[in-house]
Order: structure tokens, then C-alpha cells, then sequence
């Protein structure tokens, strides 16, 4: 019996044995890469990929797009695509009306980007019409991204409180990150693309993905003759498939994923009770030629359809060429275009879910001789010139007057459409910038496809200071706040004030979080001693930072200037606690306190200006007329 019993107790601790080395043999690779994980968030691997950033601006906490938020999707490719820097503030004001735009390059505003982002027009009627409201139009478009990145936006948009979403996506969706003909492509299963995801929030995940895709390019380098080329613009670097047929599997592939992410989109904000509105895509028909023309296909070649519309135009039918033109963008092999089935998806999920359909593909018709998308609107293939813009932005906030602003109260119809433009500040600069991006994309493929890359800036030679700014801001370091400053400050040496204002103002309208454009602008009237001219604007900087010595300095000099002393002495104490050694503040400060008639105060403030310089004109004078009145 004892041996039964022995072998018995035996069985058991060979069992418990076996349990614990089963749970310490699958404890090791789950500690392992605990442990990896560990490692790579503390060394702070790949950065911060979260889509918005804290970033503290005079004291008050904002958001903005993460510049680096897009290296989540762009494991092949090295250039990546930045959003804008819209700020918004970190906790929600109760009377924020908060509106997020989300799509690619053209949602983006390319080739212009701040000012000339739709977003931005609609911000301007927003503001209008909501007076009572503090408006955030956030805008996070990127360059090259399609509705897997839209997708991958909504949880972190979500937790931001949005008022309203804007869409103006469906050009990528074939060649944006992980799209179905992009080099960033992981197949065509929408369910399988969105758990990946999920899961590359894993800083391990994407330790080895990095991984495998390095691994995968050095093979490529050491066994095969391929060539990195430097040069290649993102829209070169970024396709894989360079000819996708209409109805083609692929073609297919890209109908189902744009349509399944669109539709999980709206679901999860209308789960949040956020509205959305979705605006149709517009492309350049009449003056573009079809990129790829397949001429063994199941349809005929786009170039030959292409070629039809163009001679129907010319025969006068414009209704007919019309068509021709449609049908040869749908046929152009190379997807950049999105096809006509692109807006038909988003007319209809707008029918079958809550979201609302935007014409801006409609208004763009209506704007062109005939119904002729071309170069009168569009710059190239897809991305709209300035007027474009202005018509998409338009074409929203009037569909958002027409939901009178989701059911605010106390909006106040707007109805200066006609003047739009003149509140956008796009200046000469601006325009010059715009031109040499288009330059610089249009050098390459695919609008080059043959002989050797002939790169126009290594000879080009610039016209003027406006477009030398705009080319070392676009091909080299000079950022584009900075470009703006250096020609206001060009502008004002040569005494074109007016052009100098203008510049400024497109600065206040790009940064209205920031009072340093503001003061720029005041000084432009302070040194002519404009100071009806200056204040407004010295009031923006004041409502803005508070806090600034010489901000205050100014408008208590304005107060003092319009017989406002208490005003005025506030004001001035406060710059000279913030900057006591600043003599100009001190005697002004001095000539409140006189007025008032609190000479010994203003005596005492005159004999530290004499300290701070002895020459300080006028302060002599003022300090023997103080000691008269006082003694």
C-alpha cells in the first residue's frame, strides 16, 4: 500500500513539475517580449506616433497634428508626409464648436498647405457665423494616405469632443499607404488591414516589421541591380502597380476597401454622435491626358478616348466630349484619378447611413465652361489651384449653413460668399511656393516617363525676392513662417507698407495662437505713429499673451494717449514688472502717474529712467518740472 501511495505522490509532483515547466516555458517568450516592449517605449522608439501632440503656448495647453504620426504607414518608403498645425486647446472650452478635416493631399491643401487649406475657408464662415462660439477647425489631411488612415484617425479624433467632421478623400485609394496598388501594401482584406492597425501600436510589432522590411532592402540591394533613386518624388516612390484595369481584380479590391472603411468610419462616429460630411472628389478631365493607356485590355485605350473628347470638343459638342472625358479618366490605367464608381460609393453610403453628401464635384462643374473640369480650377491631375480650394471649402460651409451648424443656437446666417478670397491672404509668395512644388512634381515620373531626369532647380534663376523665398523655402531650409517675415521686413524697408501687412496677416491667419505676427503688424503703424491703426492689432496680441512687456507697453500708451490713466498705469506697472529696465515704459509709467497727480510716485519712476540712460529724451525736462509741482 505504502508503495502505491509513494507512487502515487510521486505522479503528482511529476505533474506539478510539468505545470510549472509548461507555465516557465511559455512565460519565456511572453516576458521576453514584455520585456522588448519595455525597452522600446522607454528608449522612446520611432517617437511619438500618436496623431496629436501637447505643445504649451503662453501658458495655455494646445494640441496639434504629430508631425510624425504618418511613420505609422510608411515602412518602405523614407520620405513621410506631415499633417498640418492646426492647434486646438487641450481641454475643450464649454463654448468650443470643434471641427476636424480628414483626407490626402488634397484635404491637405498641396501644394499650398496653411492658408490655402478648404479647412480654412470654412473656419473663416464658421467664425462668422458662430460669433458667440471659440471655432477649432483642426484639419489632419496627409499627403498619400487613403481611407486606412482615416480609419486609423477616429478613436484619437473621438476623444478630442468633435462638433463635426469633414471628409474630402477617394483619390488614394488605390496608391495611398497600404492601398491595393502602393509599394505600403498589405493585400486587400479591410478586416485583416485594420487589425494590423490595431496591433502596430505595439512598439515591438513595429521593431520587427522594421525589421523584416530593412532585411527585405538589403536583399533586394545586394542581389538585384535596382537603384534607390533620390530624386523620385512620394508619388513615384509610393506605387507598385502602375497599371490597374477598370474592373480589374485589383480595381475591384480598392471599390470593396474603400467602401467597408468609409462605411466603418461613419459607424463609429455615429456611434459618438458626431455628424459627418462627406464631399465628392474632383479631377482635372479636360486638360490632363490619361497617364497610362492599355491597349490590350477588355476596354479601349484612354489616350484614343481621350483624344475622341478632345475633337468632339472642338466640333462643338461639348456634351458628348464631356462624356469621352469622364470615361478616358476612368480608363487611365494609372489610378490617381479616382474613377467615377469613387463618388457613386460615397452618394451612396450618404443615402444608407446619417452622414451628408458635399457637391463638391457638382459646384466644381458648375464653375467650368460647359461642365469641363480643367486647368481653370486644377493645377494638374487632382490637386485644385487657389480658387479650387476656396470652392471646396465653400462648397462645405454651405452645406453646414444649410444644417444651420447642427442645431447651434444663435448663429447668424453668412453672406459674404463673394468675398472669400480676399480674407485668405494668399500673397504672391504663397503662389510662387505652389508653382515650384507643381514644378518639381511635374519633372518627374509619371509626367516624365522617358530620358534622363532633367532637375529644374540646379539652373532655374529666381524673379524677384518674392520667388527667391519661395524656392529656398521649397528646395531648401527656409521654413515658411520665416520666408514671410523676411519679406514683410523687405516689404517695410521699401516702403510697401501695404504688402508688408499683407504678409503679416497671413501669418495671423496660419498662427492665430501666436501674438508674434500681430506685434510685427502694429510696429509697421507704431512706427509712423498710426496708433488707431496699431491698436487693433495690438488688442489681438493682448487677448492672445497678456503677459508681453511690450504689448502692454503700447496700449498703455494708447490709454494714456485717449485720457484713459488707471487704464493706462495697469497696463504700464505690468510691462515694467515685466521688463524693469525698459525705459520708454518707465517714462511713460512716470507721465501716467503725473497726470494723476501723484508726483511723488512719478518722481521716483523719472530718477530710475535717468539711471537706466542718462539721455532719455524728454526725462530731464519732466523730472525739473516734478520737482516744481512738488515743491
Amino acid at each position: 500500500m505504502s508503495d502505491i501511495k509513494q507512487e502515487k505522490e510521486s505522479d503528482k509532483l511529476s505533474l506539478r513539475k510539468k505545470t510549472i515547466f509548461y507555465i516557465i516555458t511559455i512565460s519565456i517568450p511572453v516576458l521576453f517580449f514584455v520585456g522588448l516592449e519595455m525597452i522600446l517605449r522607454s528608449s522612446d522608439y520611432m517617437g511619438n506616433l500618436d496623431l496629436f501632440i501637447d505643445v504649451d503656448v503662453y501658458e495655455r495647453e494646445y494640441r496639434v497634428p504629430n508631425p510624425n504620426f504618418a511613420a505609422r504607414y510608411f515602412f518602405y518608403t523614407k520620405t513621410v508626409p506631415t499633417p498640418s498645425t492646426d492647434g486646438f486647446l487641450k481641454e475643450k472650452p464649454q463654448n468650443a464648436f470643434r471641427v476636424f478635416s480628414m483626407g490626402g493631399s488634397s484635404a491637405a491643401g498641396y501644394p499650398y498647405g496653411f492658408n490655402g487649406l478648404y479647412s480654412r475657408v470654412v473656419r473663416d464662415v464658421l467664425e462668422e457665423a458662430l460669433p458667440h462660439k471659440e471655432v477649432e477647425v483642426v484639419n489632419v489631411g496627409i499627403s498619400a494616405i487613403n481611407t486606412y488612415t482615416l480609419y486609423d484617425q477616429v478613436d484619437e479624433i473621438i476623444e478630442e469632443q468633435p462638433d463635426a467632421i469633414l471628409i474630402y478623400a477617394g483619390h488614394n485609394e488605390f496608391y495611398g499607404a497600404l492601398g491595393v496598388g502602393s509599394n505600403e501594401n498589405l493585400g486587400g482584406f479591410p478586416g485583416f488591414v485594420r487589425f494590423y492597425l490595431k496591433i502596430q501600436r505595439f512598439k515591438t510589432f513595429l521593431f520587427l516589421r522594421n525589421m523584416i522590411v530593412e532585411s527585405g532592402k538589403w536583399f533586394a540591394e545586394t542581389f538585384t541591380d535596382s537603384d534607390y533613386d533620390e530624386s523620385a518624388t512620394l508619388m513615384e516612390r509610393i506605387v507598385d502597380s502602375r497599371s490597374i484595369e477598370l474592373d480589374s481584380p485589383k480595381y475591384e479590391l480598392a471599390k470593396v476597401q474603400f467602401e467597408s472603411n468609409m462605411r466603418t468610419i461613419i459607424e463609429k462616429f455615429e456611434k459618438a454622435g458626431v455628424p459627418v460630411l462627406i464631399g465628392s472628389v474632383v479631377s482635372n478631365l479636360k486638360d490632363h491626358h490619361p497617364f497610362v493607356s492599355i491597349e490590350n485590355g477588355d476596354y479601349p485605350p484612354a489616350s484614343q478616348v481621350f483624344e475622341e473628347a478632345q475633337q468632339l470638343l472642338v466640333d462643338g459638342d461639348s456634351a458628348a466630349a464631356l462624356e469621352k472625358f469622364i470615361y478616358a479618366k476612368d480608363l487611365d490605367g494609372l489610378k490617381f484619378r479616382a474613377p467615377t464608381e469613387i463618388n457613386d460609393i460615397i452618394k451612396d453610403i450618404t443615402e444608407t447611413t446619417n452622414a451628408v453628401y458635399v457637391p463638391v464635384e457638382e459646384n466644381f462643374s458648375e464653375s467650368s465652361p460647359a461642365g469641363l473640369i480643367g486647368f481653370n480650377l486644377m493645377l494638374e491631375h487632382l490637386h485644385p489651384n487657389s480658387d479650387g480650394y476656396r470652392l471646396i471649402g465653400e462648397s462645405f460651409a454651405k452645406k453646414i449653413q444649410e444644417m444651420e451648424y447642427f442645431g447651434t443656437e444663435g448663429f447668424i446666417p453668412f453672406n459674404d460668399w463673394n468675398n472669400l478670397e480676399s480674407r485668405r491672404y494668399l500673397s504672391e509668395f504663397d503662389h510662387r511656393v505652389s508653382w515650384h512644388r507643381v514644378r518639381t512634381l511635374k519633372q518627374g515620373w509619371p509626367f516624365v516617363t522617358s530620358g534622363k531626369k532633367i532637375r529644374y532647380q540646379e539652373s532655374y534663376k529666381t524673379s524677384g525676392i518674392a520667388d527667391s523665398l519661395a524656392f529656398f523655402h521649397v528646395h531648401g531650409d527656409l521654413t515658411w513662417d520665416k520666408a514671410k517675415v523676411d519679406l514683410a521686413e523687405h516689404y517695410t524697408r521699401t516702403n510697401q507698407l501695404d504688402r508688408a501687412l499683407f504678409e503679416y496677416n497671413g501669418l495671423i491667419r496660419n498662427q492665430p495662437w501666436n501674438d508674434s505676427p500681430y506685434i510685427f503688424a502694429s510696429r509697421l503703424f507704431l512706427d509712423r505713429n498710426m496708433l488707431a491703426e496699431a491698436e487693433p492689432y495690438l488688442r489681438g496680441a493682448y487677448q492672445i499673451n497678456p503677459e508681453n512687456a511690450f504689448t502692454n507697453k503700447m496700449l498703455g500708451a494708447i490709454e494714456l494717449n485717449n485720457g484713459n490713466v488707471n487704464i493706462a498705469i495697469g497696463m504700464l506697472q505690468k510691462s515694467v514688472e515685466q521688463n524693469p529696465r525698459d525705459a520708454q515704459a518707465l517714462f511713460n509709467l512716470s507721465g501716467a502717474y503725473g497726470l494723476n497727480k501723484e508726483y511723488e510716485k512719478a518722481l521716483d519712476i523719472i530718477i530710475r529712467v535717468q539711471k537706466i540712460n542718462p539721455n532719455f529724451p524728454g526725462a530731464k525736462q519732466w523730472y525739473d518740472q516734478l520737482n516744481r509741482l512738488i515743491n
